[in-house]
């Protein structure tokens, strides 16, 4: 017996220094990451300061992330947003508009109530999600003047049948697509989890639905501008690898290191500002903590930007 609690003794002893030995390697891992990010930060703001860029860093929860975790963020998986549906290839039809149309220097729709609070999506690759559920709640405030939060984890769990892989991907269209034949859940009927779950769709909790959607014109900002300015939100995407993006706090974005479109987001507005020029205001998912409370502004009319205007799309 005594031997056996001597064995014992030693084997919880061991468990907790194996324990103690991985925290500290993971803390080392961490500590190293974010002192990497905070030179990032640094320069960046050195840049600012000089005039040469047009926005600011600041450290956040993000900083400590490896790249592939901060990756699993991106969530938007297409090929041309196009996806296969009873063997028949779904294509989005393109928003037509006049380009001589006299539209507002500047709008917000934040201003006027048809946006809801910041959400965070965690650790789930479920941006598509969020930035349908985001445009479809303005969808609804326009259509009948009452503004609720819809359930971005109805879509997670639901829409796999059209394309979407839960929290591993998926796009506003293929969501929309969900959208169009079941209705999206309010958010306090079907609330988030941050992972992917049976789902749990019933009838009387597809409260909004989309009657049809339409596609901007690929890359072309003005067709943007005209449907945020007459339609209201539109659902976008861009890219958000880059290190300073990560960190963003203030200020107009720009890159010149921007790769495809990696994550959805929600186009809330636009307008100029008189010494850094046109911008377009964004609705993230990473909570109030990241950005400017949560939103971003990026260069408006600066070859699309990150590709703001490559792949968004507005309910009609």
């Amino acid at each position: 017996m005594e031997d056996n609690g001597k064995i014992q003794a030693m084997e919880k002893l061991e468990t907790e220094w194996i324990d103690y030995t991985t925290a500290l390697e993971e803390n080392s891992l961490r500590m190293a990451i974010f002192e990497s990010n905070q030179l990032i930060m640094e320069d960046t703001n050195r840049k600012y300061e000089q005039g040469l860029i047009s926005y600011t860093n600041a450290l956040n929860h993000l900083a400590d992330l490896t790249d592939e975790e901060f990756n699993m963020m991106d969530g938007l998986s297409f090929s041309n947003e196009t996806y296969l549906q009873g063997g028949k290839q779904m294509i989005a039809e393109l928003y037509e508009y006049d380009p001589k149309a006299k539209l507002p220097g500047s709008i917000d729709w934040r201003k006027t109530g048809h946006v809801t609070s910041i959400k965070d999506q965690g650790k789930c690759g479920a941006c598509y999600a969020f930035a349908t559920a985001a445009v479809l709640e303005s969808y609804y405030k326009k259509k009948s003047g009452i503004l609720i939060d819809l359930s971005p984890q109805n879509i997670i769990d639901c829409s796999r049948n059209y394309g979407n892989k839960g929290c591993y991907g998926g796009t506003v269209s293929r969501s929309f697509e969900y959208a169009k034949h079941y209705g999206i859940a309010q958010q306090s009927k079907y609330p988030y989890v941050e992972i992917e779950q049976r789902c749990k769709w019933k009838k009387k909790i597809g409260i909004v639905t989309v009657n049809d959607y339409v596609m901007i014109p690929q890359g072309d900002e003005l067709a943007l501008k005209h449907a945020v300015a007459k339609l209201g939100p539109v659902a976008a995407a861009v890219h958000q690898s880059q290190p300073d993006f990560k960190l963003y706090k203030s200020g107009i974005y720009s890159s010149s290191n921007c790769g495809e479109p990696n994550h959805a987001v929600l186009v809330v507005g636009y307008g100029r500002h008189p010494i850094m020029g046109d911008y377009w205001i964004v609705k993230n998912s990473w909570g109030t903590n990241w950005g400017d409370s949560g939103y971003f502004y990026i260069a408006r009319n600066q070859r699309n930007m990150c590709d703001i205007a490559t792949f968004a799309f507005v309910p009609i």
